[in-house]
């Protein structure tokens, strides 16, 4: 098999495109890491840098979480159009173990020693003195939570290395048909397992920082926003690939381009549908225990946030994606991907700052350090990845079907 047949120079292009993105990878993660140190040593508001390293972090789970979740996706449904496209995904899902160690300061400092007091349920007096935080208890607890922060990387990282090391083994002749249908296999089942764990690791690491709120529609929610994070990343990455030449000139086709498209589009309407159905069922049932934490966000500054993020999350993307047309053309692809990732930024501000930040947004260089870290070590790994493997599935036995792909 030729390696070199999918991809446009793909030994000096591609390697030279890593070698960019790399450095530029390496000058952000410089420039985070110093806006860190400078929060810590500086700013000294130990509390605030840490809700802003867990926007930054949730930030960097959503995107790596959600590839993943595109991979399988890709194997579940046994999908011939992506795999001309499956590789982004799997080099942005390959970074699990990277988002593994990155929580590991919230888990340090924000529960198990709790500097950061990112959680109130942390503090045992506060539960002991609110009834409905120590009905919670068995539940919200230092050593349960951090066992399952444990078991939900340990059984993401399993998934992600299997599924991402086997299609590097089919780049090098080995597997073949028998590995795409394993995978196709065990794809059905991490699809339960994904489901549960990032339910559950949302309550654990956004719901839980307001305890006394609850949302049985929130799994559901950070889900919906990343999924369409994940497509946009994708559209991002395919894109940045063609129009650089590291692809094979045509390998990426119109029809690609609206599949990649009405995709975005499709996730973007879904999110909407989940973000009013969570928010209608606390308006209208109207109580007290609920609607709070709606009330919170639609007061005072944070109001002009809430409108800011129905515009971007949605108004704007479905208008401009609606037809046909949209969906094919580079420059609306990209400039609606770079929206939805900006979207995502705005919807997780949203949900951890009013914890912090009550009177309203607040956005310094204490905040953006950690996002700028994150976004840094992403764009390494990707670099990394990328200058050692093919930036298109080549071992894939549907390659070829794939290339040649209609509607």
């Amino acid at each position: 098999m030729n390696v070199m047949d999918p991809t446009a120079n793909a030994g000096v292009a591609t390697a030279a495109g890593a070698g960019r993105l790399g450095r530029v990878g390496a000058v952000l993660l410089a420039v985070g890491a110093a806006t860190c140190a400078a929060a810590l040593l500086v700013d000294r508001d130990v509390q605030r840098f840490g809700f802003a390293y867990l926007w930054g972090y949730a930030f960097l789970w959503v995107v790596v979480l959600g590839s993943l979740f595109l991979v399988m996706l890709h194997h579940l449904a046994h999908a011939v159009w992506s795999v001309v496209v499956r590789r982004v995904a799997e080099m942005v899902a390959a970074a699990t173990g990277i988002a593994a160690v990155l929580f590991l300061p919230i888990l340090l400092f924000g529960v198990l020693t709790n500097p950061f007091r990112l959680f109130p349920w942390v503090d045992e007096h506060l539960v002991h003195s609110d009834h409905r935080l120590f009905k919670k208890a068995l539940y919200l607890n230092v050593p349960f939570f951090s066992a399952r922060a444990v078991f939900f990387f340990a059984l993401w990282g399993a998934f992600a290395f299997y599924f991402v090391r086997t299609s590097l083994r089919q780049d090098r002749g080995q597997g073949g048909a028998e590995a795409t249908a394993r995978m196709r296999r065990l794809a059905a089942p991490f699809m339960l397992l994904f489901a549960l764990t990032v339910t559950f690791a949302s309550f654990d690491w956004l719901m839980s920082l307001e305890p006394r709120w609850y949302s049985t529609m929130f799994g559901v929610y950070v889900f919906s926003g990343m999924a369409v994070t994940a497509f946009a990343v994708l559209t991002i990455g395919v894109l940045w690939l063609r129009d650089t030449g590291r692809l094979e000139p045509g390998l990426i086709t119109e029809d690609h381009l609206y599949n990649l498209g009405a995709w975005l589009f499709a996730w973007t309407c879904f999110w909407a549908y989940i973000a009013f159905s969570q928010y209608m069922l606390i308006w209208y049932g109207n109580l007290p225990e609920e609607t709070f934490y709606l009330v919170h966000r639609l007061d005072g500054g944070w109001w002009f946030v809430s409108v800011a993020l129905a515009l971007v999350r949605f108004v704007v993307p479905f208008l401009v994606l609606l037809s046909r047309t949209a969906k094919t053309k580079t420059g609306i692809l990209w400039v609606m991907a770079v929206l939805v990732l900006l979207g995502q930024l705005l919807d997780l501000y949203w949900l951890i700052m009013p914890q912090f930040h009550n009177a309203g947004p607040v956005l310094g260089w204490q905040e953006l350090g950690p996002l700028v870290l994150m976004i840094g070590v992403l764009f390494v790994c990707v670099a990394r990845f990328l200058s050692r493997h093919a930036p298109v599935a080549i071992g894939d036995p549907l390659l070829e079907e794939s290339k040649h792909f209609h509607l």
